[in-house]
């Protein structure tokens, strides 16, 4: 006849405890202190010393002389261990206030000036529009009408002036941010 396995009881196979919780920590902290130890042991420089030959010493042979210590006037005599007393005023240099004025003056003179155009129009009405959208977003600009030909009229929104690229290009930003890709004039 045969026999109904289903309810069988299983026999219980001896499943092991799982280890605790504390036991993993510890392992993987003496994993870890271990590569530590072997990154120092790398990082650490080491000096290799040879040791010196080993000679078989006579009862006659002549003793060694003994180096005398420098005295005080020697030691002073030896080149300082740091020279920067010296490199310091060594690398002081003077410029003449005239020097100084005339590079002024050049400076003055390649001063460049940048605006930011926004857009240009036909319509003044566009170009307001423009500049009032630009005032919203605090960005002060202008209007500028230019004639071209004598004929056609054009309106130009502008931004600035800015007297160095850097806070041009952070408004310059400010614009892009808006969907607003302005055109880099550069005035001396």
């Amino acid at each position: 006849m045969a026999k109904d396995y289903k309810n069988t009881p299983k026999p219980k196979d001896k499943v092991p405890k799982p280890m605790p919780g504390w036991v993993w920590m510890l392992g993987g902290l003496a994993i870890g202190l271990f590569v530590a130890l072997l990154v120092y042991l790398q990082a650490v420089p080491r000096k290799v010393t040879t040791p010196a030959p080993v000679e078989e010493k006579s009862r006659f042979a002549p003793k060694p002389e003994k180096t005398k210590k420098p005295t005080v006037k020697e030691k002073s005599e030896q080149k300082p261990r740091f020279d920067f007393y010296n490199l310091l005023p060594e690398m002081e240099v003077f410029i003449p206030p005239q020097e100084l004025a005339e590079e002024r003056e050049r400076k003055a003179a390649d001063a460049v000036t940048y605006y930011l155009q926004a857009g240009s129009f036909r319509r003044l009405e566009d170009a307001d529009r423009m500049r009032a959208q630009l005032a919203l977003n605090n960005i002060e600009s202008h209007i500028q009408r230019v004639t071209i030909n004598d004929s056609q009229t054009w309106y130009r929104v502008r931004v600035g002036p800015f007297k160095s690229a850097r806070k041009m290009d952070k408004v310059r930003n400010r614009l892009r941010a808006q969907s607003v890709d302005p055109i880099v004039l550069k005035v001396k």
